[in-house]
């Protein structure tokens, strides 16, 4: 492959998204760090050991089974598509894959029975994911759908702009991956524990990396909230520190949002979002970039620790 210009595309996948949220969970069970904590005590519930396993089996080298993403594309097809295209996958193929990726003998039930049975196994899986994701993602879809949409947005420029190579290096992905199979695929995750899940089909190598706006878990939101409803709290050391208005602006910049967007959603005067922002990006903790027409505003790397380190003693002592 010429390592200059390898042929790198964007896509979205909502069964990864589903198998990066049951690896959180079962990495962590309900206490998982911020910004997943508030979401992982709701969603916990909903983990069966098959899921459990199907992780398990994923985790030894970081490599997803093909069956469970050989129908990630450029265009995308939903989660229900998605878990079909699982339950329909032939036999052969499954117990080929685990035998040549996994020569270790198998003693995890679940696994061992996925072997014996494929056909049904898949289809018993493709059920676990489908009310897992009604439990534990469903209610937040709208919101994630937003922020994945304009993570996609935002990495097709620098691939536009500057080719595959600069984006593989922007999102430090592993390139040994996408030399085996000479194309890859990036597919960003919200719920993301550091692990660069990866997977090949039909000679494309799908490498999964964390998308911004994960803060969007935290607050449990998708949807406008006014200011009177944010400040309700109990005494918050993000308000001590920047103000209860500024910081109000700082919750909102988990996830990419352009001014009038953040003013309706505070209910506060454009003029006033605008200065906290001008503010906060002298500050050195929000950026600011162009998609299209529209400016965006986020915390970047230094934003989110602090909020992190603020939110997380707050926890802890609360």
């Amino acid at each position: 492959m010429d390592r200059q210009q390898p042929d790198v595309r964007l896509a979205l996948c909502d069964l990864w998204q589903a198998f990066g949220a049951v690896a959180l969970l079962t990495r962590y069970g309900p206490d998982a760090p911020w910004p997943h904590r508030s979401w992982a005590r709701e969603a916990h519930g909903a983990l069966t050991p098959r899921l459990r396993s199907v992780v398990a089996l994923a985790r030894r080298r970081g490599r997803v089974p093909s069956f469970l993403g050989a129908g990630i594309a450029a265009r995308r097809t939903g989660i229900a598509e998605e878990l079909d295209e699982l339950a329909r996958t032939p036999a052969a193929p499954v117990r080929d894959e685990i035998a040549r990726e996994y020569p270790a003998p198998v003693e995890d039930p679940p696994i061992a029975a996925l072997i014996r049975d494929p056909e049904r196994q898949l289809r018993c899986l493709a059920a676990d994911f489908a009310n897992f994701w009604r439990v534990a993602i469903e209610p937040r879809e709208a919101g994630l759908t937003r922020c994945l949409e304009e993570e996609i947005l935002f990495r097709s420029r620098t691939l536009a702009m500057s080719g595959g190579a600069a984006l593989l290096h922007e999102l430090g992905l592993p390139l040994e991956h996408a030399d085996d199979a000479g194309r890859l695929t990036a597919v960003p995750m919200m719920f993301a524990d550091g692990t660069h899940w990866w997977s090949v089909a039909g000679g494309r190598t799908t490498v999964s990396f964390a998308a911004r706006g994960a803060g969007l878990l935290h607050t449990g939101r998708t949807g406008p909230v006014r200011e009177g409803a944010a400040q309700d709290r109990r005494e918050d050391r993000l308000a001590i520190l920047l103000g209860r208005g500024r910081a109000s602006v700082v919750r909102e910049l988990a996830e990419p949002i352009t001014t009038s967007a953040l003013a309706d959603h505070l209910g506060l005067a454009a003029s006033t979002v605008s200065q906290h922002l001008s503010a906060l990006v002298s500050a050195g903790v929000v950026q600011r970039h162009r998609a299209g027409t529209r400016v965006l505003y986020e915390l970047n790397r230094s934003g989110m620790t602090l909020t992190q380190c603020l939110m997380s003693q707050q926890a802890s002592q609360g």
